[in-house]
């Protein structure tokens, strides 16, 4: 749920955020948009996950704020990679 997913980040601020695009309430795009429009979660690297591949799909997820973006499915491997490279 995007809505949730907007209080957990305001309420933790965590090293890194893993958001899925397609989210009941609000999607992954909204939520990077809102999170990126507050101080207090600006800087917090976002990773993408989605099953949506198309090259607009990429772009809108970069208009929004996302630090990475995975397309579903990727290896645990893969998100471990994408984890370290937007922590470095």
């Amino acid at each position: 749920d995007g809505m949730e997913a907007l209080e957990l980040a305001r309420k933790h601020l965590p090293d890194v955020i893993l958001l899925d695009w397609m989210m009941p309430a609000v999607s992954g795009v909204e939520v990077a948009k809102r999170l990126r429009s507050e101080p207090s979660t600006a800087g917090i690297p976002i990773i993408m996950l989605t099953a949506k591949s198309q090259e607009k799909d990429r772009e809108d997820a970069i208009k929004a704020g996302t630090s990475a973006f995975l397309v579903k499915p990727f290896s645990p491997l893969e998100l471990l990679a994408k984890v370290r490279e937007v922590l470095e």
